[in-house]
């Protein structure tokens, strides 16, 4: 098995070195993470993550399971006082190894020299990639057994089984998207402006941000409109019902539009390209780090922020915004209704990520890995993994609802004691529990967190229709076909590659180096599987 697991996992090596992978931090979006805290890994762990069940033996001690993750959250002494609570009341030992980039492929490089860790936080895609390898323990036996954790799945237990074998447990997002628009309503009221609703109007808006000088400052300095990398410019795309990802959606007429090589994708980089040459675009936009995004915003270098759902209420938290910006009043606004009435922002897939069981991993360390993912899925459990210890880090009344924490506190537990960030041991999401308690403070932050929360609520996005099809094909071209989208969308909107003469040559370049196979083979699977019909309309 382990010299099997070891070449098959070589050979996936060779594909991550040589392409990057796109997306979220192990399907979480970094910019959700504090980007000045540590990243390194405090230790590589009490006992080899692939040792064997022959030599491996019960001792009575806590079990100790490797965790790796992609991410920038803090480790220090307070993250250690969750680490220490799981390790005395579940006899658990959570062994953290964080990444803060790359992780695809570093984690690749642990496998490959024998370190695989026993829960790995992946994407979907990674997931699937190393289920094919034969890389994952086995789950759909114990599924069933976990009241608590079965509850928190449900129905998504469908989304990660393989030929009848689970490998994973899904972390679940509710929301249509992650996405919500922040504004600067003081910039509005210093020119004049109303609130943006159209796609006209948000064009105004910015141009106004770019050229009128929004902050009086007599300075030439703020551009209209920024976001942190191109998955973000969905907010825009939407309004021409496009979007910023390979989706496919399906039509009223039962035909299913390609998105990467559609007439409406192709109109909303012909626009987004019309507004980055005005320069209303900062142009930083595709290069800017999650941490250049918040001290940017902070600064006001820019007064419209297509971002992720917490960022404004971050920059706040943790950026000041405040003390940079005191007479800054930021409002969330939803994506602009386009001409034909169109109005989404980028489609979030359910499942946000999934938690992998590693291949090597004994009985033992599986039973103790599915009780830790049980525990974080109960009230107590994700308090603990999000916010950190009872009666220090939070309060609860007597029904086991949060009436206190740190965060309503200026950042301070009840001894004092600085937190900036406890979600270091946070492996499964509840959003609905998070965003309850992130906005039940009166503070900005507080409140823009809730208001960001009703955005999502309200907001709609196209549902891409294949988002748990997986096929050969698709799982062979993906990566490269992700990689050639995005470089050639940006390459479109930068205008270094002029979008009337040469579209048609980058439609037919996606669908011959493997584009057509893979829509081809989702097509015919999600047919097969649906008893459906539907056919391509480009």
């Amino acid at each position: 098995m382990k010299a099997k697991v070891k070449k098959v996992l070589a050979l996936l090596l060779c594909v991550l070195l040589t392409v990057s992978v796109a997306g979220c931090s192990s399907g979480e979006d970094s910019s959700q993470t504090d980007s000045n805290s540590s990243s390194t890994n405090e230790s590589k762990g009490e006992t080899k993550a692939n040792e064997s069940a022959e030599t491996e033996e019960s001792t009575g001690d806590p079990v100790t399971l490797t965790i790796f993750r992609e991410g920038t959250r803090p480790m220090n002494e307070k993250t250690d006082t969750v680490r220490d609570y799981v390790r005395e009341n579940l006899g658990i030992d959570m062994d953290m190894i964080q990444v803060a980039e790359n992780g695809a492929q570093q984690l690749a490089l642990m496998i490959t020299n024998g370190e695989m860790p026993d829960l790995m936080l992946l994407s979907f895609d990674n997931y699937l990639d190393y289920v094919n390898q034969g890389a994952f323990t086995d789950i759909s036996a114990d599924v069933g057994n976990y009241e608590n954790l079965d509850a928190y799945v449900g129905d998504y237990w469908d989304s990660v089984t393989v030929d009848g074998g689970i490998y994973g447990v899904p972390s679940l997002l509710p929301y249509a998207t992650n996405h919500v628009s922040a504004i600067r309503k003081d910039w509005l009221d210093n020119l004049g402006l109303d609130m943006p609703t159209t796609l006209e109007e948000w064009e105004d808006v910015m141009r106004a941000f770019t050229f009128d000088d929004p902050d009086g400052n007599g300075e030439d300095d703020t551009y209209g409109f920024f976001c942190n990398g191109f998955t973000y410019l969905g907010s825009i795309l939407g309004a021409f019902g496009a979007t910023s990802d390979q989706f496919y959606f399906l039509n009223d007429d039962d035909t299913i539009t390609t998105n990467a090589i559609s007439d409406e994708y192709r109109q909303g980089l012909t626009y987004l390209r019309d507004l980055y040459k005005e320069g209303l675009i900062d142009p930083e936009i595709f290069t800017a780090s999650s941490d250049q995004a918040y001290q940017k915003w902070s600064r006001g270098q820019f007064g419209l922020w297509t971002c992720w759902w917490s960022e404004p209420g971050n920059a706040y938290l943790r950026y000041g915004f405040e003390e940079l910006q005191p007479d800054g009043d930021v409002q969330i606004i939803q994506p602009p209704i386009g001409q034909d009435g169109w109005q989404d922002n980028l489609y979030a897939t359910p499942v946000n990520a999934v938690v992998a069981f590693s291949g090597f991993m004994t009985p033992e360390k599986k039973e103790a890995a599915l009780r830790l993912l049980d525990f974080g899925t109960t009230r107590e459990g994700f308090y603990t993994l999000m916010w950190g210890i009872e009666n220090v880090d939070y309060e609860t009344d007597e029904d086991g609802n949060i009436t206190w924490y740190w965060g309503v506190n200026n950042g301070m537990d009840r001894n004092g004691v600085e937190v900036t960030d406890m979600e270091l041991y946070k492996l499964l999401y509840n959003e609905p529990i998070q965003r309850e308690v992130d906005s039940m403070g009166t503070d900005l932050a507080s409140v823009l967190y809730g208001t960001a929360t009703e955005a999502q609520e309200e907001s709609t996005s196209r549902e891409n229709i294949f988002a748990f099809v997986r096929t050969d094909a698709y799982m062979e071209y993906h990566t490269e076909l992700e990689k050639y989208f995005q470089e050639n969308s940006i390459r479109f909107i930068m205008g270094e590659k002029d979008i009337e003469t040469e579209w048609e040559q980058y439609k037919s370049e996606y669908l011959s180096m493997g584009g057509e196979a893979v829509r081809q083979s989702m097509l015919a699977a999600y047919n097969e599987s649906h008893g459906t019909d539907y056919t391509f309309r480009e």
